[in-house]
């Protein structure tokens, strides 16, 4: 019986050192994962922190590229709008220089005529002796004057800063419409931004101008260094603003129309047109 129970001891004593052989085991593998926790841990909230930075960075520049896209589409919008206007004043102007071509067509037969028949008539009341070139050169001076035409319309070229201006309301700060579309009669100076009346008589001038709300816009339209008309917009809660305005002016031979800008004022691009109606004798 002694003996039974001293070999069941020594088992238990001999299977205690193996448990415990086994825990001592256990405490350094765990140990070694404590270590490489530790190192791997502090890589890993590195590596989170460094994502989390490059996802912020994403996020910024998606945000720019959203703001970017809108202000292009804003800018692209406007620049629509733009060009449908100058399609319609275009427009509009060729049927107003078509209709008036007839008109002035019509005109100057009769005035041709009734020169013809004035000149006639003073050479048989006065017997004045007048060879008949000499009638006939008269004849085609007057009908070269009021057979003139002239027309012009022009554009300003964009900047390189985007903007023109801003004004100073100097009647010497003149606008120079420096494309020109149209210069009939060659009446219109693309370098100084002038039309100088080759003629006396009535002329049509129109004038349009574009910018963005970021600035006041408008200009004023100059006969001779003395304002005539203008346009005038604040800015606004909206994109772009443009103003337009015309006016019909008799002008004699020498005399001078321009565009300026409002003081402060800034522009993106503007047009500016003109033709003679008819010329004054």
């Amino acid at each position: 019986m002694a003996s039974q129970t001293e070999m069941k001891l020594r088992d238990a004593k001999t299977k205690l050192e193996e448990q415990e052989v086994d825990i001592a085991s256990l405490k350094r593998d765990v140990g070694e994962l404590v270590k490489h926790w530790d190192r791997v841990g502090g890589n890993i909230s590195e590596i989170e922190e460094r994502l989390d930075t490059t996802e912020r960075q994403l996020r910024e520049r998606e945000e720019k590229l959203e703001d970017l896209e809108s202000e292009t589409g804003a800018a692209f919008n406007a620049t629509q709008k733009l060009l449908t206007l100058y399609k319609k004043e275009l427009s509009h102007l060729n049927s107003t220089a078509r209709e008036l071509e007839v008109k002035v067509e019509a005109r100057l037969n009769a005035t041709e005529t009734q020169l013809e028949a004035n000149l006639t008539e003073i050479q048989n009341d006065s017997g004045e002796l007048r060879t008949e070139s000499e009638l006939s050169l008269e004849v085609k001076r007057l009908t070269a004057k009021v057979n003139a035409k002239v027309a012009f319309s022009a554009t300003i070229i964009e900047s390189n800063d985007v903007f023109t201006g801003p004004g100073t309301n100097s009647t010497n700060n003149i606008l120079i419409y420096n494309r020109v579309f149209t210069n009939i009669g060659f009446a219109y100076n693309s370098k100084t931004g002038i039309f100088t009346a080759r003629l006396k008589g009535v002329y049509h001038f129109s004038f349009m101008t574009f910018g963005y709300n970021g600035h006041t816009s408008g200009a004023i339209l100059v006969k001779n260094r003395h304002y005539q008309v203008s346009t005038w917009q604040f800015t606004g809660s909206d994109n772009s603003d443009t103003t337009s305005n015309t006016v019909i002016l008799e002008l004699n031979a020498g005399e001078t129309v321009n565009i300026i800008l409002w003081k402060g004022g800034k522009i993106h691009t503007s047009v500016f047109s003109g033709f003679l109606i008819f010329p004054t004798l």
